[in-house]
Formats: structure tokens, C-alpha cells, sequence
């Protein structure tokens, strides 16, 4: 009986404990943080996920952070008009549970509209962010397609690739990767959408994968993989005990209500009925030569 009660009083402390410890995670993020972020460091990146010792307490989950102390640039994901808004606020949402510093960029500050029409505030532009750990860069349709043809985005993804950890893409962002020339003879995911013919225009090999990593380039499947695609990066970056927590504390454990979500998991017709719709808008894209002029996307 002694045993018991002193067990429930350990299981009450750290639930306590783990609930303080996620506000104070969710306060930070809320804030922007500070010098106190949960933040990466290059040597951190080696090191990390790397403890193999049983989680008993919260010390040992908190543990599984890299050095919060170290002065890095974190993670920036890059956003724009017609983009599609789970490829962008799905990735933040993990990333902002994890405790790492995350923030929006623009081409340049103010308001964006992604294609379900929500518009938000941007307050950071791409000539104010010159390096990043990670790039993260969302999809969309028609959007993302005047994303490849901007020679002044690519310069910008070109030179932040230069001295990132990671660059990312999340569905149709392989696209925009693709045309900033950094997916050659990368394997790569995207979304299902003539992925095979786009990633060949690009040089990349088409995995199918859910989402796949090629050295220091991650890509994930359409829209909802960038979800795997993130806890995926940070499960690298902290090992699996802390992945969980995030993981619980977002209560992610996905149970669509009937199978589907790929082609292959698809009734045949309504994959088939679903690429015409985007073939109505998009195929003049897809047969496009790179380096074509906008006036060829959409004729």
C-alpha cells in the first residue's frame, strides 16, 4: 500500500512536471523566443537522437534536446501566394511543438493568400534572411509553378542552400527546388501529380515514398506528408522518446475514416478523374521546357 501511494505521488509530479514543461515549450514558441530557444547547431546535428538510454523521467525526455544555449537561425519556411496552407502551417505546427525556433519568409513582408483563400501576415522577407539551418519550401498548384520561373526566388534558394543543414520541400515544393537546380541526381518525393515527369525535368529519381531524404535534401508527398516528412526530421534530430511527446502532445495518430490518399490506395477512376482536373490547368506546365517564359505555363 506504501508502494502505491508513493508510485501515484512519482506519476503526479511528472505529469505535472511534463505539463509545465510543455507550456513553457509553447510560451516560447508563442513569444519567438529568445536566447533560451530550443534551437540547432551544426554540431549538435552528429550527436543527436543519438542517446540510446532508457527514458525513465522527465529529465531523460528533456535530455534529448540539443543545446539550447547555442546562437543559430533555425528554420525558416518560405511562403507565398496560392501555396497550399498544411504544406507550410503543418511543418510549423511540429516544429513549433519540438521547440524549435520557426518562422514565416516572404518574398516580401505583408499579406500572402494561400488557395483556400486564408490570407496571413508575413513579417520577414528574403532580403533579411541571408542563412538557415533548415529551408523548408511548401507546394501548391499554379502558385508554386510562377514560384519556378522567379529568378529571384531561385537566387535566393540557391544561396541559402549554400551553408544550410537542410533544405526541404514538402509536395509540389520539389518543383521549386527542382528549378533552383537541387535536386539533380537526387532522389525525391512530391506530390503524385505527374511527379515522374517532373522530377525527370529536374534530374531527380521519383522514390514514391512517403517522403524521402538524399543527404542533406528532405521531400515529401503531397500536402499531409509533410507532417511525416518534419516529425521524420525530428525524430533525426532527437531520437524517438522525444518524437512521441511531440508526436502526443499533437494527439498524431491519423485514422482516415476509409482507405485512400494515394494513387495506388485510389478507386482507378477517381485517381484518373483527379489528374485531369489538374491536367486542365497545369499540363502546359508539366510539357514546358525549363527556362520557358511564364506566357508558356498556363496556354
Amino acid at each position: 500500500m506504501h508502494n502505491k501511494k508513493n508510485l501515484n505521488k512519482s506519476l503526479i509530479k511528472a505529469v505535472i512536471t511534463l505539463i509545465f514543461t510543455l507550456t513553457s515549450l509553447h510560451i516560447h514558441a508563442f513569444n519567438g523566443g529568445g536566447s533560451h530557444d530550443l534551437t540547432m547547431a551544426t554540431h549538435d546535428f552528429a550527436n543527436a537522437g543519438g542517446n540510446s538510454q532508457p527514458i525513465t523521467n522527465m529529465d531523460d525526455l528533456m535530455g534529448r534536446q540539443p543545446n539550447p544555449n547555442v546562437n543559430v537561425n533555425g528554420i525558416g519556411i518560405y511562403v507565398y501566394d496560392g501555396m497550399f496552407s498544411l504544406d507550410a502551417l503543418g511543418p510549423y505546427q511540429v516544429f513549433k511543438t519540438a521547440g524549435l525556433k520557426t518562422f514565416l519568409i516572404a518574398k516580401k513582408k505583408g499579406n500572402i493568400t494561400m488557395s483556400n483563400g486564408l490570407t496571413i501576415a508575413v513579417d520577414k522577407s528574403i532580403s533579411e534572411v541571408t542563412q538557415l539551418d533548415v529551408l523548408l519550401i511548401p507546394g501548391g498548384a499554379g502558385g508554386t509553378a510562377m514560384q519556378t520561373i522567379d529568378t529571384e526566388i531561385l537566387d535566393w534558394i540557391q544561396k541559402i542552400d549554400q551553408t544550410s543543414i537542410y533544405t526541404t520541400s514538402v509536395c509540389t515544393g520539389a518543383w521549386i527546388l527542382g528549378a533552383a537546380g537541387l535536386l539533380e541526381g537526387k532522389d525525391a518525393s512530391t506530390h503524385w501529380y505527374r511527379a515522374n515527369e517532373m522530377l525527370t525535368k529536374f534530374g531527380a529519381d521519383y522514390t514514391g515514398k512517403r517522403w524521402t531524404r538524399d543527404g542533406k535534401y528532405w521531400t515529401s508527398a503531397g500536402v499531409t506528408a509533410g507532417l511525416d516528412m518534419s516529425l521524420a526530421l525530428v525524430n533525426h534530430l532527437f531520437g524517438k522518446e522525444y518524437t512521441q511527446a511531440v508526436m502526443l502532445d499533437m494527439e498524431y495518430d491519423p485514422q482516415p475514416p476509409i482507405k485512400g490518399g494515394s494513387v495506388k490506395k485510389s478507386v482507378p477512376i477517381i485517381a484518373q478523374l483527379m489528374r485531369d482536373m489538374y491536367d486542365f490547368f497545369l499540363i502546359n506546365f508539366v510539357n514546358c521546357p525549363l527556362g520557358t517564359p511564364g506566357a508558356c505555363l498556363f496556354n
